[in-house]
């Protein structure tokens, strides 16, 4: 399992590790999605494309920008810590 953190707010900690990035698309509303090339927007960040790279990210990013009102970033993705737990596990 992975946790998406805001790379203007977040820097990672020195025991953090980044597993990748996701491109993340967030309207005027608040309404938060994120890239995946097949589906386009996608309201889980499960769902979206975990990039490797944050060049690619970012070139991705800036031409999804393009043409669009809403504010699309790069999210850092980090590593889940073991003992933190997740709502959607205990649903399941």
């Amino acid at each position: 399992m992975t946790a998406v953190q805001d790379q203007d707010h977040n820097t990672p900690e020195e025991n953090e590790v980044v597993v990748g990035y996701l491109v993340q698309r967030e309207t005027a509303d608040g309404d938060v999605s994120f890239w995946e090339p097949r589906n386009e927007w996608q309201e889980d960040p499960n769902e979206g494309k975990l990039y490797e790279n944050e060049e690619e990210a970012n070139a991705d990013a800036k031409s999804l920008q393009e043409g669009d009102d809403a504010t699309i970033t790069v999210e850092i993705v980090f590593e889940a810590d073991e003992d933190e737990e997740w709502d959607d596990e205990e649903e399941a």
